[in-house]
């Protein structure tokens, strides 16, 4: 944070000088916009270059907000996930049938008229075709009827929620866009046995709508798993979390490690850092070419601006006052584009996609998620595009020397 406050600092000193100079110099403003205006196809060849950059960056950083927002909005503060120790994620842990026993029965569980509010859940992938027909992981989490009520943000759309004993599916409905497979009425063939699908359910963009769902029983027998995976449970507050994850971690007969599940969920955001670190590689390389571009453009207008400069310099306009014209002019070539470019990222807005989780080895669906925020990022990115690419050029024409100037070059 302080590293980057430093690195920023000079850039906000010269801006605040800049803003500061609008209002204290004479800045011929509407020159160096006619100017713009005159060079129309290099302005907006330039202007355009930014606008794919910005694009990129929004998009970029909305792919990370979209894998963010499915998993920050799955978990609850008042519900923790019971594994095994050092297991990490549901995919690697196991927890046996006696042990489920005891904690299905813990005291510190809420409870209702239906008895614990607890879910003994197991969790598998199986591979999928997709629509373009590659095949990808998917999750399938077998859980029981009180795991439903435990995700009061997952809502059946169409159909009807599974039977137990039935080889019986229910799917997200997002999903369905990219795995024809899972349309409602088909069968699935898993585990040796066909599934049939029974319903589509929202969840509201949370992480569940990556995953196949069915009764816990019918998946363990398919699969032949002797073990559980985890065990969902609320808690009568946030507070008693802490409770809870003492007293079963203490407990000699499990040897289990408990979670909250906002905290899990977070963990797994890390499924996001990869498309981070290529989609910022690119960015940086888009960033270095459209930066160069606003520079040429920059310098060309100096050049051919050489007696309207000397001209200026003649009139009384101090270096100072052109240094901040010319800057001026290459921050608004730059906005230009930068706008453009955050306009352009809002088709992306909504569009349903996955990518292939590096904890889980699975796919997670999402959407783009473009924001106001994430929109202001790629134009305050535009604005830094402006005064990189255009201070050497507005610095050259400052120091042309007033002799040279009045000849023309």
């Amino acid at each position: 944070m302080i590293l980057g406050l430093l690195l920023a600092a000079p850039f906000l000193v010269y801006l605040a000088w800049l803003i500061w100079a609008l209002v204290a110099y004479p800045i011929p403003l509407g020159y160096n916009l006619r100017s713009l205006w005159q060079r129309k196809l290099s302005s907006f060849s330039t202007a355009a270059a930014i606008a794919l950059v910005v694009g990129i960056f929004v998009v970029v950083l909305s792919l990370a907000q979209g894998l963010s927002v499915a998993f920050v909005s799955s978990g609850r503060p008042d519900q923790a996930l019971v594994l095994r120790p050092n297991a990490r994620f549901e995919l690697n842990s196991s927890i046996e049938r006696d042990r489920m026993r005891i904690l299905k029965v813990h005291p510190l569980l809420k409870r209702d008229a239906e008895g614990p509010m607890a879910s003994a859940e197991v969790v598998v992938v199986k591979l999928f075709p997709m629509a373009d027909g590659t095949d990808t992981n998917v999750t399938v989490r077998g859980l029981e009827a009180r795991g439903i009520t435990l995700r009061p943000q997952v809502r059946l759309v169409q159909g009807r929620w599974f039977r137990p004993g039935l080889s019986e599916v229910v799917v997200p409905r997002k999903m369905q866009g990219r795995f024809p497979s899972l349309e409602l009425g088909r069968n699935l063939r898993m585990g040796g046995r066909d599934w049939q699908i029974v319903g589509t359910f929202d969840a509201g963009g949370a992480s569940y709508e990556s995953e196949v769902w069915s009764n816990v029983n019918d998946v363990m027998q398919a699969f032949r798993r002797e073990s559980y995976s985890a065990m969902l449970a609320r808690l009568e507050s946030p507070e008693r979390v802490e409770g809870f994850l003492k007293a079963v971690e203490d407990d000699k007969r499990l040897k289990l490690e408990v979670i909250r599940e906002t905290d899990y969920f977070k963990e797994l955001t890390k499924a996001g850092d990869p498309i981070k670190i290529l989609g910022n590689l690119i960015t940086l390389i888009l960033t270095g070419a459209a930066i160069f571009a606003a520079m040429n453009t920059m310098y060309a207008a100096v050049a051919g601006r050489t007696k309207e400069i000397g001209t200026l310099r003649a009139l009384g306009f101090r270096q100072r006052e052109i240094l901040a014209s010319f800057q001026w002019e290459s921050i608004f070539l730059c906005l230009t584009g930068g706008l453009l470019g955050s306009g352009l990222a809002l088709f992306a807005n909504g569009i349903q996609t996955g990518t292939t989780s590096f904890e889980t080895f699975s796919d997670v669906s999402f959407a783009f998620t473009i924001t106001p925020g994430l929109m202001a990022q790629g134009v305050a990115f535009s604005l830094v595009m402006g005064l990189l690419g255009g201070f050497l050029p507005a610095w050259r024409a400052s120091r042309i020397p007033l002799t040279e100037a009045m000849k023309g070059g």
